[in-house]
């Protein structure tokens, strides 16, 4: 990771606890996906227009900006894409 990212991480971090919103584990935010997700969410519900770009900005470089991550309860679309194929053999010899 490099110093620009953890400096936006660092101003998040502190920017939103200024604002009333989450406390945010920094180790966390870099390591765990769907933490990162959740609470870039709650900074992004927050009035401080300066904390939803960062959120954003930080969302974009984690990757998180063009799919969200799964929730362990949600069937994920690459399951329900991969079906067996229907069989079409019915019955007897093949030439």
């Amino acid at each position: 990771m490099d110093r620009e990212t953890l400096n936006e991480m660092v101003k998040l971090k502190f920017g939103a606890r200024k604002a009333g919103g989450p406390e945010i584990d920094l180790v966390k935010l870099a390591a765990d996906a769907r933490y990162a997700d959740d609470m870039l969410s709650l900074v992004e519900n927050l009035p401080d227009e300066a904390l939803v770009l960062l959120a954003m900005t930080l969302r974009d470089k984690f990757g998180l900006l063009a799919a969200r991550p799964q929730r362990s309860g949600d069937p994920s679309p690459a399951a329900e894409a991969v079906a067996p194929p229907e069989s079409r053999y019915m019955s007897g010899a093949r030439s």
